[in-house]
């Protein structure tokens, strides 16, 4: 008999991509709560926001608006100054995986985040994934992704000059303009050209092994209740538009998850590569994961060859609770040179994915929820 983890990941294999409010991923959420309707007592339901296509929205939408601020400067200098810093800090906010108001202007689509829960208690159990496939990415081929950090910060850079030339827009030289507004597009025309091409990922182990993992998680969970606690099973979207759905999840529910003993354990990318928990991302500053889930992590971790790893470049779903103080920690799953491998790439399908090692990441998450929720009275 398959196991959950073979049964469930072959169920949502079915579509060949779940982009964000997408039929795909409707098709595909829709799929996931028909499977678990079984559950006894089971409170399922969608919580719907609008989000972007991806975060090809922001690149556009900075790099455009830059680039016209570039030849309107002389007409408005203040002005448009002043919109070339607010378009600055927007990058600096998004792809610091902090809110920044133009990702959500720039909004376009219905979609939504599925919650399951079961159980009642003082102690809250979150197991979060994200469901939406990543727009195809030229900067994840395999002859890039080394020099990924050096992309985004050339990026950041080109982007940083172009803010403050807007000040000087109406002395700057017609070559200078026309200059930068080419950095600007090519910036762009190269985040965007995979996309393009290729449309989204099939996204099988980035994320549909996590969904899997926590969804198998969830049910055994939910099978044999840790007493004086709810287990919640959130499934998210738009995690590869900027982590959003996790961020209209936290500032929905915050109050009440910072008003319980609340653990958040999120599952990204785990069905290639060895697992790991992660105690360090980074955006442009750092994030540090360091609560009872990860002290549990290593416990647990040291015996059966599960370790430490640092993201060196981006975040999880998880960003928005460890901020906020919730105790949260993320699996994933990595290569010999700390990377994830072909995700963001037509090259993520699902007939490389190990549903093994889905299995592995499900019982390594299992195990670490009932270690910390057997410490009664500790909090996060």
């Amino acid at each position: 008999m398959p196991s959950i983890e073979a049964d469930l990941f072959a169920r949502l294999s079915e579509w060949p991509h779940r982009g964000v409010g997408t039929e795909e991923e409707m098709e595909a959420r829709e799929s996931l709560m028909a499977a678990l309707m079984d559950e006894p007592d089971l409170d399922i339901t969608e919580e719907g926001f609008m989000a972007p296509a991806s975060y090809l929205n922001m690149v556009w939408a900075i790099a455009g608006g830059l680039a016209l601020c570039l030849w309107v400067a002389p007409f408005a200098p203040l002005w448009v100054g002043l919109a070339g810093l607010g378009l600055f800090a927007s990058h600096l906010l998004f792809f610091d995986w902090r809110r920044s108001p133009l990702a959500w202007i720039s909004s376009s689509r219905v979609t939504a985040n599925l919650v399951a829960s079961k159980g009642t208690g003082r102690r809250l159990l979150i197991l979060m994934a994200h469901l939406d496939s990543a727009p195809a990415s030229f900067a994840y081929r395999a002859n890039q992704v080394p020099h990924f950090k050096q992309s985004v910060w050339l990026g950041t850079a080109i982007i940083g000059v172009a803010a403050l030339a807007c000040f000087i827009g109406g002395g700057l030289p017609i070559w200078i303009k026309a200059g930068l507004t080419l950095a600007l597009l090519v910036t762009a025309i190269m985040t965007s050209i995979d996309f393009w091409r290729f449309g989204y990922v099939p996204g099988a182990s980035d994320n549909l092994s996590g969904v899997v993992a926590v969804a198998a998680a969830a049910r055994r969970l939910w099978r044999d209740m840790p007493a004086d606690t709810e287990v919640r099973l959130v499934v998210t979207s738009a995690e590869e538009a900027g982590m959003l759905g996790a961020q209209a999840y936290w500032q929905t529910h915050r109050d009440a998850l910072m008003a319980r003993e609340t653990y958040l354990i999120n599952v990204d990318t785990v069905g290639v590569g060895e697992l790991a928990f992660v105690t360090e991302t980074a955006g442009f500053t750092k994030q540090a994961y360091g609560n009872a889930l990860t002290a549990t992590a290593a416990k647990l971790g040291a015996s059966i060859g599960i370790g430490p790893a640092s993201h060196h470049v981006g975040d999880f779903d998880s960003v928005w609770f460890n901020r906020g103080g919730v105790a949260s920690v993320t699996l994933a799953a990595y290569d010999g040179e700390g990377l994830m491998p072909r995700i963001h790439t037509p090259d993520d399908r699902p007939e490389h994915v190990s549903t093994d090692k889905i299995a592995k990441a499900a019982a390594f998450a299992e195990a670490i929820a009932r270690d910390v929720l057997a410490t009664t009275g500790e909090t996060p």
